[in-house]
């Protein structure tokens, strides 16, 4: 989609409210437009995209919000344009991804405090591992189920057709074979089924200062292994080599010993979500077309799946 901000705002007039005005660009991901507004004195967005379980998912998370844990409210979506409109109140901060080393330090706490919220984040009401849908329920019996699952090129899926591209990069195609092969025997039932955001530092986690502000984009959101959160910040490090993810760890370490908890094979674990994360984006550079990338990525996998 590409909506102007006229667009948007002759759409928020006629099908939102009259007074909404101050409509400017406020970010794009891979999936959606945003826009920022006002509706008298309140601060709001609007995203336009083309998939509406993602807005279902951000309006099913406001239940998991916890102290720690913003997620701002839904308070409208419907169908706009050739898709869907999603309209949440604002949060306001910089991207975690964008702060310096220091800031970053500051924010650690924050973080970790975060990953435990989703940790303990109560899913009992649902049932099911993987991406969870519009009822609040994943499809998948167990944590293998849903892991195996990204060797699928299904038309379902959004980057169907990525085998086929895949094929045209032996190297890739190699990288993709191997670390599959390798997750088979990784993925393991013996996980706990918690709330797992799964895109933490893609623009999805606002900050000011020494604290979260929000954290929204739930679409990529699964039921699973609360160890994928800090694998997805230890995957992705060397392409924000800024953030110090071992003071993370640490952290995350000390609030697992002062409740008393450790994750029980927390090395084989890690391991299969490295695995199943450097895949799933095997897949998706291959679907973008974006081989250095891919290149890159599958190099990442190979490194952490090995333990370097």
């Amino acid at each position: 989609m590409n909506i102007t901000p006229q667009q948007a705002e002759v759409f928020l007039r006629a099908y939102f409210d009259p007074d909404s005005d101050a409509v400017e660009p406020a970010g794009a991901g891979a999936w959606s437009q945003c826009f920022a507004f006002r509706r008298g004195e309140q601060d709001l967005v609007v995203r336009f995209g083309k998939y509406v379980d993602d807005f279902h998912n951000d309006q099913r998370a406001q239940g998991y919000a916890a102290p720690g844990l913003p997620v701002p409210a839904v308070l409208a979506l419907g169908p706009a344009f050739d898709g869907y409109y999603c309209i949440s109140t604002h949060a306001f901060g910089v991207p975690l991804e964008s702060v310096n080393a220091s800031q970053w330090c500051a924010l650690v706490p924050a973080v970790a405090a975060a990953l435990e919220a989703l940790r303990l984040a109560d899913i009992t009401a649902a049932t099911g591992f993987g991406g969870w849908g519009q009822n609040g329920n994943a499809p998948y019996d167990s944590w293998p189920g849903f892991l195996l699952r990204v060797g699928d090129d299904t038309p379902d899926r959004r980057t169907h057709g990525w085998r086929m591209k895949l094929a045209t990069s032996p190297e890739g195609e190699a990288a993709f074979a191997w670390g599959f092969d390798l997750l088979q025997r990784a993925a393991s039932d013996a996980v706990p089924r918690n709330l797992v955001h799964c895109d933490l530092i893609n623009r999805n986690v606002l900050v000011e200062g020494d604290r979260i502000t929000g954290v929204f984009d739930w679409g990529c959101s699964t039921y699973g292994d609360h160890l994928y959160e800090l694998a997805w910040f230890e995957f992705w490090s060397p392409w924000a080599p800024q953030l110090d993810i071992s003071l993370l760890r640490a952290e995350l370490e000390q609030r697992w010993r002062a409740v008393s908890y450790w994750p029980d094979g927390m090395a084989s674990r890690l391991r299969a979500c490295y695995l199943h994360i450097g895949l799933d984006h095997l897949a998706y550079n291959a679907h973008l077309g974006d081989w250095p990338t891919l290149l890159a990525t599958a190099e990442r996998m190979r490194a952490l799946a090995e333990g370097g």
